[in-house]
């Protein structure tokens, strides 16, 4: 006959014989799991990615930048222009034009880093969009004009366009948004055009915000007399929220007028410009 005590231990052993062992870590994961890390893995060498190419592309154009400013120097004290003596021209266009032949002015924006030559294309007018003075891919370009403009400044408006690139880099026609600055607007007045012996000034008479209309395609300054003064108008009385005017400045059919267009970052949908009346053309040597 069994004791109590020996029926109470045989009845614990059944109850830890029924008790289920618990689950053993298998060590796989949640295929879950393994989704969100190839996901997150994948932003991250995206983003890395980005921030490579924002890298090179502000590398390579302030390589170019620096590499074109060898052609332009004002080291030394010019004197002013009279009749005998005529001003020294700081731009070694001999030099420049060597290299490409479809350089054919220099563009000076006191203030700002604004100091390239202008190209044209002979045959695509959108080549210097994305290439530089050496005809090499480059996504920040060079400033250029288009053909319907003609390569003396004649024309009752010509636009100069140019890129807006990252403002930590500040190149091509970037710091030309220094402009929405009232302050820096009213103390930096004119702008100046170099081309081979001559030397042409530019009062600035407004800067803002546009639609980004093709401007030479909408309008037609060369045989519509009312489309020039309907854009004259536009230039000295902008309808936009971003502008800067200089008073005192008037303009007629004769007037010659370089616009210096360039974009907002984040907003194809708009143009920044800045407007310059000639005031000034003389010879140099």
């Amino acid at each position: 006959m069994q004791t109590k005590n020996t029926m109470e231990e045989k009845k614990q052993e059944n109850i830890t014989e029924l008790k289920p062992e618990p689950e053993r870590e298998s060590g796989k994961k949640n295929p879950v799991f393994w989704v969100i890390v190839i996901v997150m893995s994948l932003l991250i060498l995206a983003g890395l990615g980005y921030l490579g190419r924002m890298w090179y592309l502000d590398y390579s154009s302030e390589k170019r930048g620096k590499e074109i400013e060898t052609y332009y120097s004002e080291t030394t004290t010019l004197p002013q222009a009279t009749k005998k003596v005529l001003k020294e021209n700081p731009v070694d266009f001999e030099s420049l034009q060597q290299t490409n032949s479809e350089l054919y002015a220099w563009i000076k924006v006191p203030g700002t880093r604004v100091s390239y030559p202008i190209a044209q294309s002979e045959t695509d007018d959108e080549f210097y969009l994305h290439h530089d003075y050496l005809k090499n891919y480059l996504f920040a370009g060079t400033p250029y004009t288009e053909m319907c403009n003609k390569k003396d400044f004649s024309d009752p408006v010509t636009l100069v366009y140019g890129h807006n690139m990252y403002e930590s880099e500040g190149t091509m026609f970037t710091t030309l948004h220094s402009f929405e600055d009232k302050a820096f607007f009213d103390s930096h007045k004119t702008f100046t055009i170099y081309m081979p012996g001559r030397m042409l000034t530019y009062r600035i008479f407004s800067a803002f915000k546009f639609d980004n209309r093709h401007i030479m395609n909408s309008y037609d300054f060369e045989h519509g007399t009312d489309d020039l003064l309907a854009f004259q108008d536009t230039m000295l009385n902008p309808h936009s929220t971003i502008k800067n005017v200089r008073s005192g400045v008037t303009l007629n059919e004769k007037s010659k007028v370089v616009v210096l267009s360039t974009c907002f970052l984040g907003d194809k949908s708009v143009r920044f410009l800045v407007c310059g009346v000639l005031v000034n053309d003389e010879p140099t040597k």
